[in-house]
């Protein structure tokens, strides 16, 4: 009778281990999972941004995020050099495919999105290849994306290259 007795209590025991390290788990498991949320309105602050030096600053003045499943969608609402308003979209994935988009006007656009292992930044890197008075330009973009205060503020560290050099910005965005 006492040794079925110590054979229950030690059942119950491993069956409590086995229970409470199932649910830390996936605890743990929910909590790595989780991912910064850039969904929302954006609009574009310049006196806390960082803008380079030089004519080309590619500054979007609104952000329209959604996301869907393991997708992104980005659209960027910039001002032409004409005083007009140019809207651009694009839908990215997290599964290493590049998304292919044509943004001013006919210049091509391939993308590719990546989570930090944290889940708190967002890095897209995109090549973006056009045509200015018959000659062809390449031009390689990296942006980081991370939320500050508490996820009010949208601040995109931003890198471009091409044959005229390299340029560093950082773009700020309140969120409306």
């Amino acid at each position: 009778m006492i040794a079925l007795l110590k054979q229950k209590t030690a059942s119950r025991s491993f069956l409590l281990i086995i229970s409470m390290a199932l649910l830390l788990v996936g605890t743990t498991a929910a909590f790595v999972l989780r991912k910064a949320d850039f969904k929302g309105d954006w609009t574009f602050n310049e006196g806390k941004s960082k803008l380079g030096e030089g004519r080309f600053r590619m500054a979007p003045q609104k952000l329209k995020v959604t996301s869907e499943g393991e997708s992104i969608t980005i659209e960027r609402t910039n001002n032409t050099p004409n005083g007009e308003t140019a809207t651009s979209s694009e839908k990215l994935t997290f599964d290493g495919k590049a998304a292919e988009s044509t943004v001013f006007g006919s210049a091509k656009k391939s993308s590719v999105a990546a989570w930090t292992a944290n889940g708190e930044e967002l890095t897209i890197n995109s090549t973006l290849n056009f045509e200015r008075d018959g000659q062809s330009f390449e031009v390689k973009t990296t942006e980081v994306w991370k939320l500050l205060d508490g996820g009010k503020t949208l601040s995109i560290d931003y890198t471009s290259v091409s044959q005229r050099g390299t340029n560093n910005q950082t773009f700020v965005y309140d969120k409306n």
